[in-house]
């Protein structure tokens, strides 16, 4: 997320942004939105899912532009993904699915077929998502794909345990808020090399022999350069939803070399 606003502020060329938390659940979130339409804004930079699913039903007049959104279509912003043309009058933006798609190509290409492992929280929306999509997703690329449900940090570890138990050989790590609980956990047996993992997840890969997420960098560019046509007085009606998922990729060349047996440990 730093990376996104640092690159939509220098695209967006305005000098330093207002940066506010909108928290997913209580009060707070509230109470920060409507201070924020007290003011005398030009524009409403919506950064993520939850803090778009909070100013959309209440804001229709402030022009808003919304980026880092999975999917915008359940958010009451954008109606029908068929039209991306019809949305709320005064929001537009653009949303990026997470890269499962990519990471579990790449990752079958470049450590060929087997079992694959995912742990996911049943109370975090995205994570649901994400794990019917690799059940969907993984058979098409050679991958048998095993999940896990795991609600809290405490049954966390025995969620990956369970899944190495039923012979995952890689263990994916999803773009989800949930999995940055236990990403310390699953990197550390990658680094140990207990199981081969490949994250998706933005601000965790030490550890993954593979890494392929969205670019930030890339994502803030965009969504400044959207800011500034609204700014420059086009109407948000007038600009169509747009789908953009920029990803970057990374492969842990020493982790690879290991887990591939060459050169021989002892030399």
């Amino acid at each position: 997320m730093r990376q996104a606003i640092a690159s939509l502020e220098a695209s967006l060329g305005q000098g330093k942004l207002e940066v506010v938390c909108v928290p997913e659940l209580g009060g707070q979130g509230d109470e920060e939105l409507r201070r924020l339409r007290r003011r005398n804004l030009r524009l409403l930079l919506v950064l993520g899912t939850p803090a778009l699913i909070r100013v959309a039903p209440v804001e229709k007049r402030l022009p808003v532009v919304f980026a880092l959104v999975a999917n915008p279509y359940f958010t009451g912003a954008a109606y029908a993904p068929a039209h991306p043309e019809s949305h709320q009058e005064n929001i537009t933006g653009i949303f990026s699915p997470p890269p499962l798609d990519a990471a579990l190509e790449q990752g079958a290409g470049l450590l060929g077929a087997g079992a694959w492992g995912l742990l996911y929280d049943p109370n975090d929306g995205v994570a649901v998502e994400l794990q019917r999509r690799f059940r969907e997703e993984a058979p098409g690329n050679g991958l048998k794909p095993l999940t896990a449900a795991s609600a809290a940090a405490a049954t966390d570890r025995r969620g990956l345990e369970g899944l190495l138990a039923r012979g995952a050989r890689v263990i994916y790590l999803p773009p989800a808020p949930s999995a940055a609980r236990y990403a310390p956990l699953l990197l550390e047996w990658g680094k140990k090399q207990r199981v081969m993992v490949v994250s998706s997840h933005p601000e965790w890969h030490q550890g993954a022999i593979l890494w392929v997420a969205l670019d930030y960098r890339k994502l803030g560019e965009e969504a400044g350069a959207l800011a500034r046509r609204v700014l420059n007085g086009e109407a948000p009606a007038k600009i169509p939803i747009a789908e953009k998922a920029p990803i970057k990729v990374q492969v842990d060349e020493r982790l690879l070399r290991r887990w591939s047996g060459y050169p021989p440990a002892n030399k």
